[in-house]
């Protein structure tokens, strides 16, 4: 995250495994933890497709590679 000076806007950077993770959440999380990701990710996409198709196509391909990890092995659990 970076904080702006002067009372302009700032941004937040998001790196690849937590688009994916918040993807993933977006499919396998609970209730209002499902919506909230699956808001987030439809915001994403909404800015991808505002910056151009190759933005669009590269947050498309990562969101899909999330949303098909599938559920984690109980063994860790």
């Amino acid at each position: 995250m970076k904080m702006p000076e002067g009372g302009r806007d700032g941004y937040v950077y998001i790196r690849r495994e937590g688009l994916k993770h918040a993807a993933w959440l977006s499919v396998y999380g609970s209730g209002r933890q499902r919506e909230l990701a699956a808001e987030f990710i439809e915001y994403i996409l909404q800015r991808a497709e505002r910056a151009g198709k190759e933005v669009y196509e590269k947050a498309r391909e990562i969101i899909d590679e999330g949303r098909a990890r599938g559920l984690p092995n109980a063994e860790g659990l």
